[in-house]
Parts: structure tokens; C-alpha cells; sequence
């Protein structure tokens, strides 16, 4: 089936639904020989995978790039697997082009800028009421194009750690002064160039820490209708923030000690973007390294911004797919499960163009989502367990007790681990815990401000948990890998986030 997008036209591919002889002969092989790494567990669908699909086909068209990209779980929660690889061979390619094409940064930065105008118009095109069939098949058509504008660089932006190493060392080769002091600057001058969207509605809710009674009400109810999309970081599925979420969040920060704590560390996170401004106009390095610098800020704020308003669309998506569980007579949660082809051939049919116990069956008992760049595969049952011994056999060996990872904000704290996998469970960390999660966003802010201090198994110094942890004073140890195994909640835990490593204290 073939559907025309803004710029192109693009023929939907069926994912394979078995794992025949083929595959364990020749895809197999060449999979095992992979740098293919878990970096989290994620409340996934189908439909969101089937669209990186052809992202990542976009973005071996553009740019030269092999994508490997896996999901599995018997459940909602799945294991994400990516090939680490890709992020090395991004990264060489753009600081190619960064040193060779004078306008690469520029236009790289604003195609990335540009996809937030691009959610707005998405979200402002969506109606409020019941969706027609009709207006349904172009809002997925409409979503795909959307996906793949995002994604087309987006799978590829994890190459930003890798490509701050680069500058780093051509930093301290040409720094006019001492190894600690391009130390120091090297420390001091990756800030984001400003706040992004989740950081924002945090400084306004503590703004409304004065008003009392009815201007309250509609101060909060007005936030709430801004901001409840930040909750919905994985998918289409997840639940948006309630306004009791927000309500009791307010009362907290308005203790008196909260809210200084809070003022204090907000005043703190905008000097430090403040100091990096200065430094990069200050200190005599050469125009082009000072532009790269500029690159991985502006970076920092975009990525973060993106995925801020990706959550948008997600809640406004929410109408589509509750429009197309009347129209296909499913459950809201198994038309999430549907591909791009399935829902747009049904959708042309008139009838369901997969037998409906398939779609029930991946969301009662969970898939395996393949994509590689000779074929994608979306099984079930056994299957699932089959493709995860061939990603990774190494899943059920024992895991040491002492991990290190990458210092994001300094300091020494100890405290009960609080092990969150889940981000509905959020709400569980408790004042003065250890936060242990495989990654953060918008929606672990609150329990990240209870929190003593944090643990990730993903994520570099440019990260969302690197950033927080900055912005609140805590002390963080990010990229540890395997931190939700190793510890459990209830384990007292040591965070050196001096040294970085994490350990459990007997």
C-alpha cells in the first residue's frame, strides 16, 4: 500500500510475523555481531514502533546509517534494545560536516527547532469531537510524515555525547590557560542555551505559590490544561497528569523551606546558563569551535523541547485512537497495537484488515518488534523469548554489586534505593530515598525533588537526569547500565557521585 506524504510518497511494508529458517540463518548471524545494548524498559506499542520503522529507513537513505532497533516483553513494559554502533558512526559523520559544510550546524538546528511548529500545527489539527474514518486515515498519514521529520535526525541525536568528546579534546588542545582550568570551562560551559518547556512549568507553578482560594482554583485548573501532557512520555497510552498531581505538588513547594530550596536552585540553574553565555563570549577560542560549542547547547535545550511537545501530541492523539476503537469495535489499548498499514488498509476497507485475535493477542501478552535494515519483525508467543535469546543471551547472568557511571552532579548522599521502572509508580519515592530508574523525563521532576539523589542506567552528561540534577542541586550518577538489577527497593545505597560509582551498603 502505498501513501503520499507532504515530500514524498512511501509504500507501507508489512512487518514479518515469524521467525522462519531465513531469519536464523542469515539475519541472525549478522545481529549477534552487533554492539546491540538494552538502554531501558518503556510502556511501548506497536504503532509507535512500526513508525521508527520507516524512520530508520529515512534515515539510512540520508544518511548512510545502519539503524537496529528491538522491543520485547510479555506486557506492557518492554525491553528496548538500540545498536550503540550508530551513535559512533553519527557522530563522525557530523563532525565531518561540521568541519566541512559552513551551514551544517545552522540547518541541522533549525530542522530540529522547526518539528515543535510542526507538533503545534499537529495537536491544533485535531479535532476535539468524534473522528471520522476519513479524517482518521489522514491524521495517521499526517502522524507519520510528522514521525519521520522528527526521527530522520532524532535517532541519530544520541550522537551529541560523542560528539562533545571531539570538541573536548579540541578544547583542551587549543585552551589558552592550564589543564584544570579548560577543565573547568569544559565543566562550566555546557548548559542549554535556555529552559525547555518542562523546566518552564515548574518555575510557574511555584509562581503561584501566593495565591489563595478561587484565584488558585482557576490559576491551577489553567495550568493543569497546559501542562498534563508532560506526564505522557512513552506513548499514546499513557495517562496524563491529574490536577491533584499539581495540587500536591504546590502544597509541598509552599512549605516554607521547599519553596526557598526550590527559589535557590532555579536562581542557581540560571546564573550557570548565565556564567556558560559568558564564558563562550570570553575565552579566546577559535570561531568554528566556539559555533560547535553553541551546537551541543542549542542541542541540549532542543532535544529536551522536542520531546516536551511530543507528549503533546500524544494526549491529542488520544481522540484519534478512542475515535478509532469505535470505528474497528477494539479496545482503545489493542488499536495501539495496530501498524501504519493495518490501520490505514482497514481504514480504506471499511472492515479490520488483521484478524482481530492477532491485535488482542500482542496486547494481552505483549510482542517482539525487530527492525534491521533488511527487514522489520513483529512476533508473539515463543517467538518473543526466541528473538531475545538472539539480541541478548547475556540478559540472565548475574550482575556485579558496585556499578559506575558518569558523574552528572557532584556529591555523596546514602539512602533507601527506591527502584522505579515503571513512571505510573513515580509517586512512590518518598523523601530522602535514592531515585533508581533506567532513565528520566518531565514526569519524574517531583519524585527527582524528593529524592536524595539518582541513579540511571542510561543517559550522558547532556541527558534529561544530567540536567535536573543540576537544576536541583543533587547529587546524580547517570549511564550505569544495570542499576534497575542490580539494586532493589529497600536497599540502603551509596551514590559517590564524585567518583562515580554506586554501590550497596551491607
Amino acid at each position: 500500500m502505498k501513501i503520499k506524504l507532504n515530500n514524498t510518497t512511501i509504500t507501507l511494508v508489512k512487518p514479518r510475523q515469524s521467525l522462519d529458517k531465513q531469519f536464523f540463518e542469515k539475519e541472525a548471524p549478522i545481529i549477534k555481531k552487533r554492539n546491540i545494548d538494552k538502554f531501558g524498559l518503556r510502556r511501548r506499542i506497536v504503532f509507535l514502533m512500526d513508525g521508527y520503522k520507516y524512520a530508520a529507513h529515512a534515515v539510512k537513505k540520508r544518511w548512510g546509517i545502519d539503524v537496529y532497533f528491538f522491543e520485547a516483553g510479555h506486557g506492557l513494559l518492554k525491553s528496548v534494545y538500540m545498536d550503540t554502533s550508530m551513535n559512533k558512526q553519527a557522530a563522525e559523520l557530523w563532525s565531518k560536516k561540521m568541519n566541512e559544510e559552513e551551514n551544517f550546524m545552522q540547518l541541522l538546528e533549525k530542522e530540529i527547532s522547526d518539528i515543535v511548529k510542526i507538533q503545534k500545527k499537529l495537536v491544533a489539527s485535531i479535532p476535539k469531537n468524534e473522528i471520522s474514518p476519513k479524517q482518521a486515515e489522514k491524521l495517521i498519514t499526517d502522524y507519520l510524515d510528522y514521525w519521520l521529520k522528527f526521527w530522520e535526525p532524532g535517532l541519530l541525536w544520541f550522537c551529541i555525547e560523542n560528539i562533545k568528546e571531539k570538541i573536548d579534546d579540541e578544547i583542551r588542545s587549543s585552551f589558552v590557560g592550564t589543564k584544570d582550568e579548560a577543565d573547568q570551562f569544559i565543566d562550566k560551559v555546557y548548559r542549554p542555551i535556555k529552559h525547555p518547556r518542562s523546566s518552564e512549568e515548574q518555575r510557574e507553578l511555584l509562581d503561584m505559590g501566593a495565591l489563595k482560594g478561587q484565584a488558585l482554583d482557576v490559576a491551577l485548573n489553567k495550568h493543569w490544561k497546559k501542562y498534563k501532557h508532560l506526564a505522557m512520555h512513552d506513548s499514546i497510552g499513557d495517562t496524563p497528569f491529574d490536577i491533584e498531581d499539581f495540587r500536591e505538588r504546590l502544597k509541598i513547594t509552599n512549605q516554607k523551606e521547599e519553596y526557598k530550596k526550590a527559589k535557590e536552585s532555579l536562581k542557581s540553574a540560571d546564573a550557570e546558563i548565565k556564567i556558560a553565555d559568558e564564558l563562550l563570549k570570553k575565552t579566546k577560542l577559535s570561531p568554528i569551535l566556539k559555533r560547535k560549542i553553541k551546537f551541543v547547547r542549542s542541542f541540549m535545550f532542543i532535544r529536551t523541547e522536542t520531546i516536551d511537545y511530543m507528549t503533546m501530541v500524544f494526549e491529542a492523539y488520544q481522540n484519534v485512537f478512542h475515535s478509532l476503537s469505535n470505528i474497528f469495535s477494539l479496545p482503545f489499548d489493542a488499536v495501539l497495537n495496530m501498524t501504519f498499514d493495518e490501520i490505514l488498509s482497514s481504514l480504506k476497507n471499511k472492515k479490520l484488515s488483521v484478524p482481530r485475535n492477532i491485535i488482542l493477542e500482542r496486547t494481552k501478552n505483549g510482542y517482539a518488534f525487530l527492525i534491521t535494515p533488511r527487514n522489520s519483525y513483529l512476533v508473539v508467543g515463543e517467538e518473543v523469548d526466541q528473538l531475545l535469546d538472539v539480541i541478548d543471551d547475556d540478559r540472565n547472568k548475574e550482575k556485579p554489586s558496585e556499578l559506575k557511571g558518569q558523574v552528572a552532579f557532584p556529591g555523596k548522599v546514602s539512602g533507601k534505593a527506591r527502584v522505579i521502572i515503571d513512571s505510573k509508580h513515580v509517586n512512590e519515592v518518598e523523601e530522602g530515598e535514592i531515585l533508581i530508574t533506567t532513565m528520566t523525563n518531565p514526569s519524574y521532576v517531583p519524585a527527582m525533588k524528593r529524592s536524595a539523589g539518582m541513579i540511571t542506567n542510561e543517559g550522558g552528561v547532556l541527558c534529561h537526569a544530567a540536567i535536573m540534577s543540576r537544576e536541583l542541586r543533587k547529587p546524580c550518577v547517570i549511564g550505569t547500565k544495570f542499576a534497575t538489577d542490580v539494586f532493589s527497593t529497600g536497599d540502603l545505597v551509596e551514590v559517590d557521585a564524585t567518583t562515580g560509582i554506586v554501590r550497596k551498603i551491607t
